[in-house]
Parts: structure tokens; C-alpha cells; sequence
């Protein structure tokens, strides 16, 4: 009985040491953990704005295909796009 009580007093005081070696470990990690999970946020935010912004270029400079046959202007006069024959 002795025995197996110096058994289990021994596996607690060992558990206990590795606890107070990690738990100093611990406390010096979380803020490097904190500080890269924040700036991966920045990041995919940064990635997001510049997207969007790259959509809304894309959309401020195309132009729909219906605006090319039926948009009527001075310079166009009544041309019919549809119809033109470029190569022969």
C-alpha cells in the first residue's frame, strides 16, 4: 500500500512540475498567438478591400453588350451593329 501511495505522490509532484514549466510558456505564447491570428484579420480585410475595389473598377470600365446595339448617339447615327460585315 505504501508502495503504490509513493507511486501516485510521485506522478502528482511530476504533473505538477510540467504544469509550472508550461504555464510560463503558455503566458509567453498567447500574446505572439493573439498578435498573428489580428494581423491575419488585417490582412484578409486588406484582401477583401482591394477585391472589391478591383470589382468595382472592372465594373466602372465595361460596358454591356446591349449598350453596343442599342445605343444611339450623334456619332452613330441609326447604324445597326448587328449587321455590319467586317471581313468579306
Amino acid at each position: 500500500m505504501f508502495n503504490n501511495l509513493s507511486k501516485i505522490l510521485s506522478g502528482i509532484n511530476k504533473t505538477i512540475n510540467i504544469t509550472k514549466q508550461a504555464i510560463p510558456l503558455y503566458k509567453q505564447a498567447k500574446p505572439i498567438y493573439t498578435n498573428v491570428k489580428r494581423f491575419m484579420n488585417t490582412m484578409n480585410t486588406v484582401k477583401e478591400e482591394t477585391r472589391k475595389e478591383t470589382i468595382n473598377n472592372i465594373k466602372l470600365y465595361e460596358r454591356p453588350i446591349n449598350n453596343f446595339s442599342n445605343n444611339e448617339t450623334e456619332e452613330r447615327g441609326n447604324i445597326n451593329l448587328d449587321t455590319l460585315t467586317f471581313f468579306n
